[in-house]
């Protein structure tokens, strides 16, 4: 199977991504949630839909949680876009290094901007809902990103595999999240 790079590309889950949202149910079952919020893109959306088939909790869409756009590398595969722009460009794109914060491939949203999207979009909904448990599904790359502006003392790339949970932590008095590795 050659993979191919997402981004914003709308690509719907496989056999094997929808027996990884499933496996969710039980966490959501010892770990329930109020609501579940998703991006609008289907790979995110069936997942929260299907783990959250036992729950069945309100399920709100926000689009900008979606995926880390990708620009010119959509569709192609790591080999295309090393081939393409190099690997040192590939290592600044994937780096977790605050420096690299403002590169992009042409068309590509930089790490900066896909932070500041989706923090701000999960800040909008600590203050507009009222709740003490709700699950996120998103992707990997924008959660990664995330997740490392809030911990920029982790000096690894935390991991992001399909179905992954994170803890994320609001400090409505502080008014920033938290976040424990």
């Amino acid at each position: 199977m050659i993979r191919r790079m997402q981004g914003h590309t709308d690509i719907p889950l496989n056999p094997e991504g929808q027996a990884q949202a499933r496996q969710l149910q039980d966490y959501f079952k010892q770990n329930p949630v109020e609501f579940f919020v998703t991006s609008d893109l289907s790979r995110a959306h069936e997942t929260a839909q299907i783990a959250n088939e036992q729950l069945r909790r309100p399920l709100v869409i926000n689009s900008a949680l979606r995926e880390v756009s990708l620009g010119v590398l959509e569709g192609m595969t790591l080999q295309e876009a090393h081939d393409q722009f190099g690997v040192s460009a590939w290592e600044q794109w994937t780096s977790i290094d605050p420096q690299h914060l403002d590169f992009r491939f042409p068309q590509a949203e930089s790490p900066r901007e896909a932070i500041t999207r989706f923090s701000d979009a999960l800040r909008a909904l600590c203050h507009q809902e009222n709740f003490a448990h709700a699950a996120v599904s998103t992707h990997g790359f924008v959660l990664r990103r995330f997740l490392h502006s809030l911990r920029p003392d982790l000096t690894e790339v935390l991991p992001t595999p399909n179905c992954v949970v994170y803890s994320v932590t609001w400090d409505a008095q502080k008014k920033e999240f938290s976040f424990l590795f």
